[in-house]
């Protein structure tokens, strides 16, 4: 298991605008919204204090929906079953922007900032997203050194992979070593956190 802490949480910013709501607007974002956007989008940049930690577990495949991990939990999912076809391994993967923008969207509501709210939590929500991204990435580079090829990411919550699966996945990563903690409804606190299985195959 490896605890990462240098990870960079810069979300591409066509993708922040559009969770914003400005996706597909002709002439861009407003004029009397573009200062309110750059202020946030910062605010968001200096708050941000990305955490992951990732760990690789042999598997069996066990037909017809059975992922076994070994010394770990089994996966019951047909979906992520056939995602994963072939793999001899899993990476399990967590990551967190931190609590600060969760806080400080709270913060901006209570005052009812709304607008600063939204949209400092749509930044959040694609950092969180780049978080991940960028550690997928690095796992990649990891499995290739090993001999292996990589599966997109799945995640609890998708297909028939119930949200449930959330506690044993995180109890794996023993997540609370970056902050992350789970609620009875197996929603991720801070809220901007992403978790994820990644299959591993050998390359052909």
């Amino acid at each position: 298991m490896e605890i990462i802490t240098d990870l960079k949480s810069e979300p591409d910013l066509k993708h922040v605008h559009s969770r914003m709501g400005f996706k597909g607007k002709t002439d861009g974002i407003p004029e009397n919204m573009q200062k309110l956007v750059d202020e946030m989008i910062l605010c968001g940049q200096e708050i941000c204090t990305p955490k992951a930690v990732y760990d690789y577990k042999p598997a069996e495949l066990i037909p017809p929906n059975i992922i076994e991990l070994e010394g770990s939990f089994s996966i019951n999912s047909s979906k992520a079953f056939n995602w994963m076809e072939g793999c001899s391994g899993l990476y399990l993967a967590a990551v967190t922007i931190g609590p600060g923008l969760d806080r400080e969207v709270a913060r901006l509501s209570e005052s009812d900032d709304m607008t600063r709210a939204f949209l400092l939590n749509a930044y959040g929500a694609e950092a969180a997203e780049a978080t991940m991204a960028e550690l997928n990435k690095r796992i990649i580079g990891f499995a290739r050194e090993q001999g292996l090829s990589t599966t997109k990411r799945y995640s609890p919550g998708y297909g028939d992979w119930h949200i449930s699966a959330q506690s044993e996945l995180l109890g794996s990563l023993q997540v609370e070593q970056i902050g992350i903690q789970l609620t009875d409804s197996y929603l991720m606190i801070p809220e901007k956190s992403v978790s994820a299985i990644i299959g591993a195959k050998p390359i052909a």
